[in-house]
């Protein structure tokens, strides 16, 4: 079995968020203020444009299990400006001694000709793998520790009053520890097994026409992106696409129904963290009801359908139903299966100025089930 010592400054980060932790639960009726309900509408009104949150409270999802996280969020508007900046802070420890630290922001700049967002995360993650493919089971678990560090930018020109465009480009650095002795990781079949570093870069276009950039009950929203991984600059040698288009549509007064199709396509030489899966974890938030990774393949194709409403007071609930086709080639039909989801959940809003979620999900995918605890929208 590989083992690894794990770094001082994991420690050190664990222990600072500790004390974050433990400050902010002191300070926590100084903070909340800039969201309750205020007796003068003026200074209501001007507040609104201005929020910071720092919040901490406990997530569960199947991959975490029981975890407490401390989040801090900073949004405002520029004038009259359609869209929120928004500055996110999130530190997280969970019961199988996960730590990650991640930060990410976005925002308008040059008189909203340019849209800047990017972010960096750090994480000492113990998770599991199952290898590569579409038939895997949890027999075939192998644990392991990724630690890891990224940093990922991009920067888009306003072109129409929806459409931007530009170009973006990531790095991440990792190494694979306490891998299971004469497991797949263990042995190097494994692309990406080894320590290793990545640098991409590519083109990214973006249409917004949402209502709300945390709730939205009208309008659309689409994410084209390119990364190229060269050789010159990476360990590994590959490309990967990914489209992510949702619609949201008005149901009653309070309700809406929210629509995503959602595709990705890796080729070349890719290390197994890039290659597409099914999962509630991580950036692609996709099939709730399956472990992120059990299934992890080439190409990945998903449609998800969710039904949001109030029900009283702050107090909202969903229904949700989903699918992802996922395979080693979705336009040749290699290999190829079909995951179905579906689940309920509970809703309740912590925000005044912005409608801002958290989100106690149930979700049954097939022949596995997931609860998930977590604060906005999956999408």
């Amino acid at each position: 079995m590989k083992k690894k010592p794990l770094r001082p400054f994991s420690y050190a980060f664990q222990r600072l968020f500790q004390i974050l932790l433990l400050v902010a639960a002191i300070c926590w009726l100084r903070v909340i203020p800039a969201y309750t309900d205020s007796g003068d509408a003026g200074i209501m009104e001007e507040e609104s444009k201005k929020n910071l949150l720092v919040i901490p409270f406990p997530i569960y999802t199947p991959e975490t299990r029981a975890a407490m996280t401390l989040t801090g969020m900073y949004h405002f508007r520029n004038g009259n400006a359609d869209r929120p900046a928004v500055f996110m802070m999130f530190m997280a420890y969970s019961q199988q001694n996960q730590f990650r630290l991640a930060a990410s922001g976005r925002s308008w700049l040059a008189g909203e000709r340019l849209h800047a967002s990017g972010g960096f995360g750090f994480s000492d993650w113990p998770d599991r793998f199952y290898g590569i493919g579409v038939d895997n089971t949890e027999d075939d678990e192998e644990k392991y520790t990724l630690r890891d560090f990224s940093i990922r930018f991009a920067l888009q020109h306003r072109i129409t009053q929806h459409w931007k465009a530009g170009g973006g480009l990531q790095f991440r650095r990792w190494d694979i520890a306490d891998t299971l002795g004469g497991g797949l990781l263990e042995t190097g079949d494994i692309t990406g097994a080894e320590s290793g570093h990545v640098f991409g870069i590519g083109p990214v276009a973006t249409y917004d026409s949402r209502d709300d950039a945390f709730y939205p009950r009208n309008g659309r929203y689409m994410r084209l992106s390119a990364a190229f991984f060269p050789n010159v600059l990476s360990d590994y040698r590959f490309r990967r696409f990914r489209a992510d288009c949702r619609q949201y549509m008005p149901m009653g007064d309070h309700g809406v129904v929210a629509l995503r199709q959602y595709a990705s396509l890796v080729r070349g030489d890719t290390p197994f963290m890039y290659l597409s899966k099914v999962g509630d974890m991580g950036e692609s938030s996709l099939g709730r009801g399956y472990y992120s990774g059990l299934f992890r393949e080439r190409d990945l194709g998903a449609l998800q359908a969710e039904y949001r409403t109030r029900i009283w007071g702050r107090l909202g609930g969903a229904l949700f139903a989903g699918a992802a086709v996922i395979g080693h080639d979705l336009f040749r039909g290699d290999d190829l299966s079909v995951k179905p989801s579906g689940g309920a959940g509970l809703r309740y809003r912590i925000g005044d100025g912005e409608t801002i979620n958290l989100r106690l999900d149930f979700a049954v995918g097939k022949d596995s089930t997931g609860v998930y605890f977590n604060i906005l929208e999956s999408f």
